[in-house]
């Protein structure tokens, strides 16, 4: 029988199986067996509610019509492989744990990855902005980075030219890993951003995306690379946030603080001229000093005990 990983891609194939109804099956059956061994009627009580449940039960219960669908995800895993690529789904050994906490509706079914698999499983630090920001929370973000790859935290951030391809030199020139999360597909990165995937490869980090290979890009996906790249960080920046209010979010990276702090992450921010009023719960950056705050709440899972005024840092 087909593996999970397998399973989880073949209903993405599907007619009418779309990020919310791949969930919802693989919640109840992560496997392609565990679906047949339970009774048709229990399968459809489980899918009560999904658009054309009764043909889509009968499909998946017709292992005839199921093999090409299968022999198509071998298919494809086996050049993914060739070519060092990893595919995860939910039940797959290694899923990042973090990802489980986005809404089933953000949580990416897939997540593709090149470069060393183990950083999804280490204490991470995931540094959110996008170009436009002013100088002093720049060269803030910099010195923050610097302070991790002291600490030897890994970075993640995104794939964009701009801030993070800057994130990411800082990290790969000095040897240290960083997690670069694309808004694409990764064989849709743009020429500029190739070779800045390449170093951080080369530095031991690691390059993922959310969508299939030859995805986008979309616009629109870049608010997917946003939640999965905070889900994927212990720990979570925003440079220059607009606002912490889901409802008044208005980039990917203010959906992500918001996200951030309704999962109970550590939430920090960096400051800028434009920024809105943030919650007590975001921790405040404005002083290379309260870099120590990061670095222990990878270590932790905690946030600072207030945020605001630094309180004593802990003994070393």
């Amino acid at each position: 029988m087909a593996p999970p990983t397998s399973f989880a891609l073949a209903l993405l194939r599907l007619d009418g199986v779309g990020r919310v109804t791949a969930h919802r099956i693989l919640r109840h059956f992560p496997t392609h067996a565990a679906l047949l061994n339970t009774p048709r009627e229990q399968v459809l009580i489980r899918l009560k509610g999904v658009a054309k449940a009764d043909a889509l039960v009968a499909r998946l219960f017709d292992e005839e019509a199921m093999a090409p669908v299968f022999d198509a995800v071998r298919t494809a895993l086996q050049i993914h492989a060739g070519r060092h690529v990893r595919v995860w789904t939910p039940a797959a050994e290694g899923w990042p744990a973090g990802l489980d906490q986005l809404p089933r509706a953000e949580r990416p079914v897939t997540l593709y990855s090149y470069g060393t698999s183990a950083l999804l499983a280490e204490p991470t630090v995931s540094i959110l902005g996008r170009a436009g920001l002013s100088s002093v929370a720049f060269e803030t973000a910099q010195a923050l980075v610097r302070h991790l790859i002291g600490a030897g935290v890994p970075v993640v951030a995104g794939a964009a030219d701009g801030f993070d391809v800057v994130m990411h030199k800082l990290c790969y020139t000095q040897r240290h890993p960083s997690v670069m999360v694309a808004a694409s597909g990764l064989a849709k990165l743009t020429t500029s951003i190739r070779p800045h995937a390449s170093a951080i490869v080369g530095a031991n980090g690691l390059v993922c995306a959310p969508f299939d290979m030859h995805h986008g890009p979309f616009p629109h996906d870049d608010r997917e690379r946003a939640l999965t790249q905070a889900a994927l960080g212990t720990a979570v920046v925003v440079v220059e946030p607009q606002s912490d209010a889901s409802d008044g979010a208005r980039a990917p990276e203010d959906k992500a603080l918001a996200w951030a702090l309704d999962a109970g992450r550590p939430v920090f921010a960096i400051a800028g001229p434009d920024t809105g009023a943030l919650s007590e719960r975001v921790h405040r950056l404005d002083r290379p000093v309260d870099f120590d705050w990061v670095v222990a709440a990878t270590r932790t899972n905690d946030a600072p005990p207030a945020a605001g005024d630094t309180p004593p840092l802990p003994a070393r």
